[in-house]
């Protein structure tokens, strides 16, 4: 268990009120802010519920990564439909949050969506989840790419 400790110093004796006060007043603003009561909370929604990804590239596939740790690997959803390839997640409804001191993380639902510009065959997109990072391959359509081509202007 966590318990405040108070600091008995002759300042501390002065001085404390002030510090009780402002505890008082940051500490509300502090927890009504990262609880999402606070008016100004929804500007910093998106971020909140947005998973970093790392993409990368070789020669014959593109690798997205994404940072979800805590998450259950079962929840995940990974589809394509019309180039476009979307991750997300939903937390299963039977989970009952803990009655948390103080919470920064949870593994709260997210979508995610990525415009594939380039030929990727969609058959043979493959996903894991190990250490927190959920991965994806995205093998390119080699038959379909379309080399660059430079045009004479006449």
């Amino acid at each position: 268990m966590f318990y405040k400790t108070n600091n008995t110093s002759d300042r501390s004796a002065k001085y404390g009120h002030f510090k009780n006060k402002f505890e008082q007043k940051f500490g509300r603003f502090r927890d009504e802010f990262m609880n999402g009561e606070h008016p100004f909370s929804g500007a910093c929604s998106d971020r909140k519920n947005s998973i970093p990804v790392n993409i990368s590239e070789n020669e014959e596939f593109f690798t997205l990564q994404l940072y979800a740790a805590g998450y259950q690997k079962d929840r995940f959803k990974v589809a394509v439909k019309d180039n476009v390839l979307t991750v997300s997640y939903n937390p299963s409804e039977e989970e009952t949050p803990a009655a948390y001191m103080y919470q920064e993380f949870s593994a709260t639902a997210f979508e995610r969506s990525f415009q594939l510009n380039n030929p990727v065959s969609t058959s043979r997109i493959s996903a894991s989840y190990e250490d927190g990072i959920l991965t994806v391959i995205l093998p390119k359509d080699l038959e379909n790419i379309t080399p660059p081509q430079e045009i004479r202007v006449g």
